[in-house]
């Protein structure tokens, strides 16, 4: 997705139809819009420059026009992301063979998630020493402003249900009339 602070628009890219044979040897890409309620179980957010931003927007135009061709492992909906920050000359863009890809998310959550837990025993081992030496404790709410300063990864499942509570929460369902006709007759 992409926000210039005010408004927010979501995408994505994958094949155009096709088997998964197709998308594997190359299907028609289609750069396709999506809803705020589109289950998504990682992101990663950038801040970036005005120029940045238009830089990433001409990117998209381009591929809204000229989608391409989908491959599953050349060009795929991980690549156009990345090859999308690229041309927003972001710093920090993942690179290398698992930078953006499902993978590589993971990975990187397993890294802030190890680094979040060093952090909380090196907190414990530094209120042990200080109570040795007669000291006073770093009060708790210490380690707890530390941790909520910091991203927290969260795993797939939890993500993906709350995506699903939230898009069920927007939903206006039609009644099953045959249940609803059913439960008026039987109270008669």
């Amino acid at each position: 997705g992409l926000s210039d602070g005010k408004d927010e628009e979501r995408w994505g890219y994958g094949p155009d139809g096709g088997t998964l044979m197709q998308a594997v040897t190359g299907v028609k890409g289609y750069f396709m819009p999506e809803d705020h309620y589109t289950p998504h179980n990682e992101a990663i957010v950038w801040h970036i420059s005005k120029r940045q931003y238009d830089a990433a927007r001409e990117m998209i135009e381009d591929l809204h026009k000229h989608p391409g061709t989908y491959k599953l492992f050349e060009k795929n909906c991980s690549t156009v992301a990345t090859a999308i920050l690229q041309a927003a000359n972001v710093p920090d863009a993942p690179k290398g063979a698992i930078g953006m890809t499902p993978y590589g998310l993971a990975l990187k959550k397993r890294v802030m998630l190890a680094k979040r837990r060093a952090e909380m025993v090196k907190f414990h081992i530094k209120n042990a020493v200080r109570s040795l030496f007669g000291k006073k404790k770093a009060p708790t709410s210490e380690l707890l402003d530390s941790l909520r300063s910091k991203p927290i990864p969260v795993s797939i499942r939890t993500a993906t249900k709350n995506s699903r509570n939230e898009k069920a929460a927007c939903e206006t369902r039609m009644p099953d009339v045959n249940r609803l006709v059913s439960k008026l007759a039987l109270t008669r």
